[in-house]
């Protein structure tokens, strides 16, 4: 017997080599390994942008929790509406440019949403207290500024409005 595998050892240790070989090609390319057949795109969050603000306060004195929920937004795509307060070259990035929105025509606080330069011409257009919806990844670590990988940017020609008061209606 030992004479036989004496012989035939070359043969032998090629087999068992192209047997590992299959073995790992098996083991790679299993179910585990395959590439999603669509992109996977980011999970988005139903938080609006006023509402960031109100569930912020809302953990007020808590900067743990302000901390967590943060961090549970980043990555999440977004979609909001605000006022645009300026437009300018990013002070992060030469080849970004910088778009803060703000709930509220007349509120302080406000988000940055940063887009590439192929956006330059559409975002220097816009006007102080336009109104926009814009889309993007929420990039921030911080609460007090979102920041926000922007994807799309629509101005919208109407601003929403509130329903009159009744005494207005009945007039």
């Amino acid at each position: 017997m030992a004479g036989v595998f004496a012989k035939h050892k070359e043969a032998v240790l090629l087999l068992i080599v192209w047997a590992m070989v299959a073995a790992g090609g098996l083991l790679y390319f299993s179910v585990a390994h395959k590439a999603p057949s669509t992109p996977l795109s980011p999970p988005t969050t139903d938080i609006d942008f006023p509402g960031y603000f109100a569930a912020f306060d809302q953990l007020a004195g808590r900067s743990s929790e302000q901390e967590e929920f943060v961090k549970s937004l980043k990555g999440k795509k977004v979609r909001w509406r605000g006022y645009v307060s300026y437009v300018r070259n990013s002070d992060v990035s030469p080849s970004k440019i910088a778009l803060a929105i703000t709930p509220t025509p007349s509120e302080f606080r406000m988000a940055l949403v940063y887009f590439g330069e192929d956006m330059r011409v559409r975002l220097f257009a816009l006007r102080e207290k336009d109104f926009v919806e814009i889309t993007g990844t929420f990039d921030s670590e911080s609460w007090n500024t979102p920041y926000i990988q922007g994807h799309t940017m629509q101005p919208l020609s109407s601003v929403p409005t509130t329903p009159p008061a009744p005494a207005a209606a009945a007039r």
